[in-house]
C-alpha cells in the first residue's frame, strides 16, 4: 500500500491539505481530482510565504541585513548596500517583505527619477531586484515585485573624460601631504598618489587596492592585476605601463600605498579640481579612468585595445562608452586618412588614364585617314 503523502488526507468527499509553519497550522481543500503534485507545491507555497519570509527579527530591514551578509565578497558590495538602505527608508524596514508590491515600488521610482538621473535609478531598482531574487530562491515560486515595475530607459552615454594638460593641473592642485596632528611629521598624501596612478593606468579604484607588492614590475614596466567579476568577468591579467604610469607606481611603491586607497579619494580629487578652476560637481573621479581609455583610443583606434587595457569582457558593449571622449577625433583622422588613399589611388592611375587618352586619339585618327582614303 502506498504511503500518504505528509499533511494530505481524504476528507469528505475531497482533499484536505495543511502545513504547519512557525507553530501556526495551514489548510485548504481541494476537490479529488486536484493532482497531487498540485497540493505539494500548495503546501511548500505556505513554507516559503510564512517561513522565510515570516520576519520576526525585524521584517523588511533584517532581510537586508541577512542579504548583505550572503554577498558580502561582492566587489559593488558597498553601494548595493547604500541602494538597500534607500529602500529600507523609502518602503520601511519593519514590515515582511512579502507585503512590498510593484505599485509601491513604482511610486518610489518615480519620485526619485524627478530629483536624480535615470542611470542612477535603475542601480537602486536592480539592486531591490536582486535582493528579492536572492532570499525567495531561483526555484520559489514567490513573485518578484520588482519584474512588475517600471525600468527607467537607460540613458544616452555622454563622452566623458577630460583633456590631459588639464587632468594634470587638477591632479598638481591636489596636495601633497595630509593634515597631521601638531608636533606629527608630515606624510604623504595618498589620494594624489592614487589618482595619479588612475589616471595614466585607467585601473578601477578598488582593483589598484588589490594591487600587491609582488604584482608590480618596476623593471620590466608592468603590473599584474587580478581576475574581475564585474559584468561578464575577466581573468587575472598582466598590464604594460607606460612611462608616465612606471613614475606614478614608483612614487606609489615608495610611499607603500598597497591596499590603502583612500575612501574620500573622490571627494580629494573633486577638490584638487576646484583649485584648478574646474566644476566639482562636472568632474568625478571615474573620469580619470575615461580619459585614459578615451587616449588609448584615440593613439591606437582600436576598441579590442581599449577592452583589454580597460579590463572589460571580450565583446563589452560597455568599452565604447569609454572611448566616446575620442570618437571624434578618430572620425576626422579616418577621413583624413580615407582622402589620402584616395588620392594615392588616383596618382597611382593617372599613368593608365593617360595612356589610354593616348591609344584612343591614335585610333581616332587612323580611321579619319581611311575614310580620306575611301573618299
Amino acid at each position: 500500500m502506498a504511503r500518504k503523502p505528509k499533511g494530505i488526507r481524504r476528507r469528505r468527499g475531497g482533499w484536505a491539505v495543511n502545513v504547519r509553519v512557525n507553530g501556526h497550522l495551514y489548510w485548504a481543500t481541494f476537490p479529488l481530482n486536484t493532482p497531487l503534485q498540485e497540493m505539494k507545491d500548495w503546501r511548500d507555497d505556505q513554507v516559503e510565504k510564512f517561513g522565510a519570509t515570516q520576519d520576526a527579527a525585524g521584517g523588511f530591514g533584517a532581510d537586508i541585513a541577512t542579504y548583505l551578509a550572503r554577498v558580502s565578497a561582492m566587489p559593488s558590495y558597498k553601494q548595493r548596500a547604500a541602494h538597500l538602505e534607500l529602500w529600507a527608508r523609502a518602503l520601511g524596514r519593519d514590515r515582511p517583505r512579502r507585503t512590498i508590491t510593484a505599485e509601491e515600488i513604482d511610486v518610489v521610482l518615480q519620485g526619485w527619477l524627478e530629483t536624480r538621473k535615470p542611470g542612477t535609478v535603475r542601480k537602486r531598482r536592480t539592486a531591490l531586484q536582486s535582493f528579492f531574487a536572492k532570499m525567495n530562491g531561483k526555484k520559489s515560486r514567490l513573485v518578484n515585485p520588482v519584474k512588475g515595475s517600471d525600468n527607467p530607459k537607460p540613458p544616452k552615454a555622454e563622452a566623458r573624460g577630460l583633456d590631459y594638460p588639464t587632468l594634470e593641473r587638477a591632479i598638481a592642485a591636489m596636495p601633497d601631504q595630509r593634515d597631521t596632528k601638531k608636533g606629527r611629521p608630515p606624510r604623504v598624501s595618498l589620494a594624489k598618489l592614487c589618482a595619479r596612478v588612475i589616471a595614466y593606468t585607467g585601473l578601477p579604484p578598488g582593483i589598484l587596492n588589490a594591487v600587491n607588492p609582488h604584482d608590480l614590475s618596476l623593471v620590466d614596466g608592468t603590473v599584474r592585476v587580478i581576475p574581475r567579476t564585474k559584468g561578464g568577468g575577466i581573468e587575472a591579467r598582466t598590464l604594460p605601463l607606460t612611462t608616465s604610469a612606471l613614475d606614478a607606481f614608483r612614487d606609489f611603491h615608495c610611499a607603500n600605498a598597497y591596499h590603502r586607497v583612500p575612501k574620500t579619494l573622490n571627494r580629494s580629487f573633486k577638490r584638487g579640481c576646484a583649485r584648478a578652476g574646474l566644476n566639482p560637481k562636472a568632474v568625478h573621479l571615474y573620469d580619470l579612468r575615461h580619459s585614459f581609455l578615451s587616449q588609448v583610443y584615440r593613439v591606437t583606434r582600436d576598441l579590442e585595445t581599449v577592452g583589454r587595457l580597460g579590463l572589460h569582457a571580450e565583446g563589452s558593449p560597455i568599452t565604447a562608452r569609454y572611448a566616446k571622449g575620442a570618437n571624434q577625433a578618430v572620425d576626422v583622422a579616418a577621413t583624413a586618412a580615407f582622402s589620402a588613399a584616395l588620392e594615392a589611388q588616383r596618382q597611382a592611375a593617372a599613368p593608365a588614364r593617360k595612356f589610354a587618352a593616348k591609344v584612343r586619339r591614335r585610333r581616332k585618327s587612323s580611321r579619319r585617314r581611311r575614310l580620306r582614303a575611301v573618299s
